[in-house]
């Protein structure tokens, strides 16, 4: 198993693995938003080839900004906010057009419900509120069926089972390409897809992802670790 190293300094807290010559550099941007921070960090941890580095809001969005971003390969979207100004706006959509990879997981399609180029990088757009509001509904059973078994993020990936929180009428953009869909009559129809919104930028979304029920899935991980190298392009 590889050892941690914890990062303390201001406005961030997280961990690090140990690099190893061609590890992925993962960017964890986490806020606004509780879960399960041991069982979340021990999946993380059991993915061999990926070094994680957390930072957490309010002091993340920084990181779009200037050369923060750089030495990173991906990054994971676990947070929910919605506070972003003007100047980091830019820098995440500088991010994009010079080439990064782009993971958002579970609850981070409620954040920035305001900024369509989020939410057109994103692929999706969850609403709360309004004459189109979502909605949201936890301890669900619930399948999760390949649409394109093809696609690298879902190598060796079959037809499986989970038990977590659903998303229900989220707008999902007619540009990605789904990968997960699901039959449950109160849920969005595709729980994960991808996109390519430029050369360099990969971006998929994950809808599972609440709790230790999930976490623990090897499925579930395979995906997640295959998504993030996909994404980073490796």
């Amino acid at each position: 198993m590889k050892k941690l190293l914890l990062l303390f300094s201001i406005g961030v807290w997280g961990f690090t693995m140990y690099a190893q010559g061609d590890d992925i550099q993962v960017l964890l941007i986490t806020g606004g938003h509780d879960f399960e921070r041991n069982p979340f960090f021990d999946m993380l941890e059991g993915m061999e080839g990926l070094v994680f580095t957390e930072v957490k809001h309010p002091q993340a969005n920084d990181y779009f900004k200037g050369d923060k971003a750089k030495p990173y390969d991906v990054i994971l979207f676990y947070d929910m906010v919605q506070d972003i100004n003007p100047e980091q706006k830019e820098g995440f959509k500088k991010l994009v057009e010079s080439g990064i990879g782009l993971v958002f997981l579970h609850h981070a399609l409620v954040s920035y419900q305001d900024w369509d180029y989020f939410q057109e990088i994103v692929g999706g757009r969850y609403h709360e509120g309004g004459e189109k509001a979502s909605n949201y509904t936890h301890d669900v059973h619930f399948n999760a069926e390949v649409v394109d078994g093809s696609h690298p993020v879902l190598n060796g990936i079959t037809d499986f089972e989970l038990f977590d929180e659903i998303y229900g009428n989220v707008e999902i953009s007619n540009k990605v390409s789904p990968l997960l869909k699901t039959d449950h009559p109160e849920s969005m129809p595709y729980i994960s897809w991808a996109q390519e919104p430029t050369p360099t930028t990969r971006s998929i979304y994950i809808q599972p992802g609440h709790g230790p029920q999930v976490y623990s899935l090897d499925p579930f991980q395979r995906l997640l670790k295959q998504a993030l190298t996909w994404a980073a392009f490796k």
